[in-house]
């Protein structure tokens, strides 16, 4: 005689439906991880080139709106910026953030100098320094004029 007792019954069926589960959950668990890894990568994958100068190129206004000799203020995100009107046909773009301590800059009309409200720095319409603490000129942005409007790369 055998010792060993016979299975009950449909204990077979329940072990195939357990291993089936166990195989469905880590599956779509598995599925799940790689849907949302490919959700982080996407999100961390640097813009496409021409998306990037799009979003870089800033349009001013007209050259007629800008007055010679006089720096306009373009609030622009954390890159503010000067637009100069040099003359009939020259336009600068400057950075509108001191190279000191990073302060924002103002035109002073009287001077015709864009200085800084922090520490007495003082630049030329062309970003030079003139005076103060400011260890370098001013970064300078290019500037094309295209059917009359100011475009500026940032």
């Amino acid at each position: 005689m055998s010792d060993a007792s016979p299975a009950p019954a449909g204990s077979a069926g329940a072990a195939t439906r357990r291993g089936f589960l166990g195989w469905m959950s880590r599956a779509l668990l598995g599925l799940w991880g790689v849907g949302s890894a490919g959700a982080v990568l996407a999100y961390l994958r640097a813009p496409e080139k021409e998306h990037r100068i799009a979003e870089r190129t800033v349009r001013v206004g007209p050259l007629a709106d800008l007055r010679v000799g006089e720096a306009t203020f373009v609030r622009h995100g954390t890159t503010p910026f000067f637009v100069v009107r040099m003359d009939g046909e020259r336009v600068v773009a400057l950075s509108a953030v001191c190279t000191h301590v990073r302060c924002i800059l103002a035109f002073d009309r009287n001077r015709k100098a864009i200085v800084c409200p922090c520490h007495d720095g003082r630049f030329d319409l062309a970003g030079n320094v003139l005076s103060g603490p400011p260890p370098r000129a001013l970064r300078t942005y290019e500037v094309a004029v295209r059917a009359g409007d100011v475009y500026v790369r940032l």
